[in-house]
């Protein structure tokens, strides 16, 4: 089975969810699953979890506006056995992605936008970036670095109009 070393979980279905996951995590599923034996796991390491995903739509691509990599950082080492893909990074995400003991989750919309101030549970998007880092929850965003990538968003949404 291709989900041997990672569990994807396709919590959205949602147009460019899928466009993201057709084109960049069949790579990276690739690549993870090089690493597994029959059915023991061999967790793939966070460093070169991003380095295949910016390999595939290199971050200075993206929009000089915009906040695309890795957002938030656990401590090394950190392995990555157990993926998540979103469209947007909100508190039922984060639930899942705890409830699925995922290592990362990688969110099509990045959910560190402007610079934060404090991290408070008084504010929704703070207290997502905080669940993440309590519970070593890695946090990547290609947004539009992976529209501007060749095949990328932007080409799969030309394509409805011939180019």
């Amino acid at each position: 089975m291709l989900l041997t070393t990672v569990q994807l979980i396709l919590f959205y279905d949602h147009f460019l969810l899928l466009c993201l996951a057709g084109f960049a995590v069949q790579s990276l599923l690739t690549n993870l699953c090089r690493r597994s034996c029959h059915k023991q796991t061999i967790p793939m390491d966070l460093t070169s979890v991003v380095k295949s995903l910016d390999s595939l739509a290199s971050p200075k691509l993206a929009e000089s506006w915009d906040n695309v990599g890795l957002l938030v950082e656990p401590s090394s080492p950190h392995p990555v056995k157990n993926v998540l893909l979103t469209n947007d990074l909100t508190q039922p995400v984060v639930d899942e992605a705890k409830r699925l003991a995922c290592d990362m989750v990688i969110s099509y919309h990045p959910p560190i936008f402007r610079p934060l101030k404090r991290l408070r549970q008084t504010d929704v998007k703070e207290k997502i970036i905080v669940q993440c880092v309590e519970n070593r929850i890695a946090v990547y965003s290609p947004h539009t670095s992976f529209d501007a990538v060749e095949n990328g968003v932007n080409d799969w949404l030309l394509d409805a109009f011939g180019k």
